[in-house]
């Protein structure tokens, strides 16, 4: 009988703040032109508060996501259920990191991840705006083919 492997931390990651720039980008810059400026700020807090109360963490046989400001909800996706891994960087990320770049700072590299997996309750899991999107998404990648061959999934195309 093979003996469970003991379950370990890879990473742990936070959508980054750029999120609530990015995220309804258009309606906060009305807000503004139009002067409501006390307006958007409890907005914009609420959204900080969301932000900085979700947390991933890759562990070498789980994803687990925790979100939520009053009401908790922790989800888990088993690695070797998961299928596919898509990374998108939209253009206001990219010019972001341009902009970043030409101030002499290092790009953020921020991007959405998309995660596909046979799971029932999350087939699909969308990260979005982490930085260093690309990096990350390798490393759930090589966390998932790790956990399916230490498990001996059979993979099918």
């Amino acid at each position: 009988m093979i003996s469970p492997a003991a379950e370990s931390g890879i990473l742990s990651f936070h959508p980054s703040l750029f999120k609530i720039i990015v995220e309804r980008f258009l309606w906060n810059l009305l807000l503004i032109i139009f002067g409501w400026t006390i307006l958007p700020l409890p907005y914009l807090y609420w959204k900080f508060l969301q932000i900085r109360s979700t947390n991933y963490i890759l562990t070498t046989q789980r994803l687990i996501t925790k979100t939520g400001v009053f009401w908790k909800e922790v989800n888990f996706i088993e690695l070797y259920r998961v299928l596919d891994i898509k990374v998108e960087r939209g253009l206001l990320y990219q010019f972001l990191d341009l902009g970043r770049t030409c101030l002499g700072k290092k790009p953020l590299l921020l991007g959405d991840i998309r995660i596909f997996s046979s799971d029932y309750s999350h087939s699909k899991l969308f990260l979005f705006t982490i930085p260093n999107a690309l990096g990350v998404a390798e490393k759930i990648r090589k966390a998932f083919n790790d956990d399916k061959d230490t498990k001996r999934v059979m993979r099918r195309d």
